[in-house]
């Protein structure tokens, strides 16, 4: 069985050290997720778990015009958007808001890993806020923007509070990487289609 951890390999600090507005938001990376095979067994909750399967990067431009990078790291357990199922006509749980709440599912729980920092206020402000910022980047409609930011600041503050006991699983693990199809001679290749 797939092992799952408390923290990253590597825990930064992602937060601002004091109350700051954000500027901007960009994507540097594509956004890899991974669903193995055994997925249905590592079910928590109503939905099986995702697995971040390389490290997602993205920055955050401060309101001096400074980018700063923030990186999700790899191995980040997530349930990909979380939406009660009574909303779901409205925010699906995938769509172009998906990479915003993987960056915001990340910034929920990584007080735990900085030490000797607690669940703040100003951290998940910080976090709507990149939420709100990068669904502007993805270009979400200002309608599904509202909602999805109204909804957390009104109903977010309970599980940013309680954290995640199991948050995050090493890739390399012989478990997960005996999942994942082989690097074979005519697989794996990327293909570009040049008109």
């Amino acid at each position: 069985m797939i092992k799952r951890h408390d923290a990253p390999p590597e825990p930064v600090n992602p937060y601002p050290d004091a109350p700051t507005e954000v500027a901007g938001f960009r994507y540097d990376s594509a956004l890899v997720l991974l669903r193995l095979k055994d997925a249905v067994r590592m079910r928590n909750g109503e939905d099986t778990d995702y697995l971040l399967g390389r490290p997602f990067l993205a920055s955050w431009q401060d309101p001096d015009g400074v980018w700063i990078p923030l990186a999700v790291p790899q191995g980040l357990i997530t349930d990909l958007t979380s939406v009660p199922r009574l909303f779901r006509f409205l925010i699906g749980r995938v769509g172009p808001w998906l990479e915003a709440a993987i960056i915001h599912d990340y910034l929920y729980i990584a007080w735990q890993d900085v030490s000797g920092r607690g669940s703040t206020e100003q951290d998940r402000r910080f976090a709507d806020n990149i939420m709100r910022a990068a669904m502007q980047a993805a270009k979400v409609g200002p309608l599904r923007i509202w909602a999805i930011f109204a909804a957390l600041r009104l109903f977010g503050g309970p599980g940013y509070r309680r954290g995640a006991q199991e948050r995050f699983v090493d890739i390399c693990d012989p478990d997960i990487t005996c999942q994942l199809a082989p690097q074979t001679a005519g697989h794996g290749q990327c293909y570009i289609s040049r008109s």
